[in-house]
């Protein structure tokens, strides 16, 4: 839940909830979500009779409605299953090669691992659940499993650290620790032999008091308020020229399939007008989450979550305030001002005090002010897999519901797809 973000109670909405989580590689780049299943507002976690019925729901609302095979394409999906829902004919919804099973190692059978065998032949990644405080008794499956999955919250450091060494170095590549929430906890797994991770240690706020903004990050604050502020085109081509990096990153963009350009461009002007003062502020916002990176939203974790956000909120604006293009433009920019503190290390008071915005978008990423606060609160509660929190956000906002978030996020995976840059 968003630290300043109000306590919401809970009600009732008959939706199904689909939210996500991703799994990062060591690298940080994304290398899939884990798609989780919500029965309403009122759970925090799935209350269900049936795992079996709930992963079956997951799935026809996830792959079926919501298009979620095309919209990870690229990406693994990682869904929850039990025994019968192995051994049921609805696996065959699921497409191969993209889709990893993941499973409990507690009570595994001969049966069971027998059919983990034929899916394994048949094309299915096998994700296996791991409690670092038991002993392991399935060696078989671990065997077939392409991630071993240990919650690194559930047993202490030394007993996670024993649980990783019984794996052995052929088993090191398969190692996925859950529940990373810091990049303290991040560094302590990549040491500890962990290949992958999942959690939201990337997209929580860490607030370095008194930062000081390295010359990259002025020189794009500066083209920023260019921009913005309708500044010349020949002052924004001086500013670029003072990066060259940057002027590289703005020649891709260009050439981006994503904006469906394929153009030669001789000179920065030229290559400002091509794309157009809208698209080049939405890009250089994210470009203030690089850091030490290549600009590109695949070399960082902080703003392909931007992004993502951003875009999240251009669709909810489409849906609830359809013909408003000024809001339109000014959702994206607070979905991605909503990421700044993480990115530039210091409180959004001091991240607003360098670059000028208009009001609206002021009040909304500092004080979830306004219909664009309201709109960002409610799209923090959907990336925090909160059905509670979006729940009471939507009533207050109106002409929303679950439906709708599924949906818009099934078309923001969509988009994100499309980059190549």
């Amino acid at each position: 839940m968003p630290a300043s973000a109000p306590a919401p109670k809970a009600t009732r909405d008959t939706h199904i909830f689909v939210g996500r989580q991703p799994i990062l590689d060591t690298g940080h780049a994304v290398i899939g979500y884990e798609l989780l299943f919500r029965d309403g507002p009122d759970a925090q976690s799935a209350d269900i009779t049936s795992a079996a019925s709930a992963t079956a729901q997951v799935i026809c609302t996830a792959f079926t409605e919501l298009g979620m095979a095309e919209a990870l394409k690229n990406l693994k999906v990682f869904i929850n299953v039990d025994g019968d829902f192995l051994a049921s004919d609805a696996l065959e919804l699921l497409p191969t090669g993209q889709v990893v099973l993941e499973l409990d190692a507690t009570g595994a059978d001969a049966t069971l691992i027998d059919r983990c065998r034929d899916l394994s032949l048949r094309g299915y990644a096998l994700s296996v659940n791991v409690d670092a405080a038991k002993p392991l008794d399935v060696p078989a499956l671990i065997e077939l499993a392409d991630y071993i999955k240990l919650d690194i919250g559930a047993a202490a450091p030394a007993t996670t650290a024993a649980a990783i060494r019984q794996f052995g170095p052929t088993h090191a590549r398969k190692l996925l620790a859950a529940k990373v929430e810091t990049a303290g906890q991040a560094d302590w797994c990549a040491k500890e032999g962990f290949n992958y991770f999942q959690g939201y240690f990337f997209a929580r706020p860490v607030i370095v008091e008194g930062r000081k903004l390295d010359p990259t990050t002025h020189g794009l604050f500066r083209i920023i308020n260019l921009v913005s502020g309708d500044g010349e085109t020949h002052d924004i081509e001086n500013a670029f020229k003072t990066d060259p990096a940057l002027t590289m990153n703005l020649l891709r963009l260009v050439n981006s399939a994503a904006l469906g350009m394929r153009s030669r461009v001789g000179s920065i002007a030229q290559a400002i007008t091509l794309l157009g003062r809208r698209q080049l502020l939405r890009w250089l916002q994210l470009l203030l989450f690089r850091g030490g990176g290549d600009g590109t939203l695949t070399a960082n974790p902080l703003m392909l979550h931007a992004a993502l956000r951003g875009r999240f909120m251009e669709l909810l604006v489409q849906r609830r305030y359809p013909g408003q293009r000024a809001m339109l433009d000014s959702a994206f920019i607070v979905g991605v001002m909503s990421m700044m503190p993480a990115a530039l290390g210091m409180p959004m008071k001091e991240v607003l005090e360098q670059i000028d915005i208009a009001a609206d978008i002021r009040d909304a990423a500092s004080n979830y002010g306004g219909e664009l606060g309201r709109l960002l609160l409610l799209t923090e509660y959907f990336d925090d897999n909160n059905p509670v929190g979006c729940a009471v956000s939507m009533q207050e906002i109106g002409e929303l519901n679950q439906h709708i978030l599924n949906t818009c996020l099934a078309e923001v995976l969509t988009w994100i797809q499309s980059f190549d840059f």
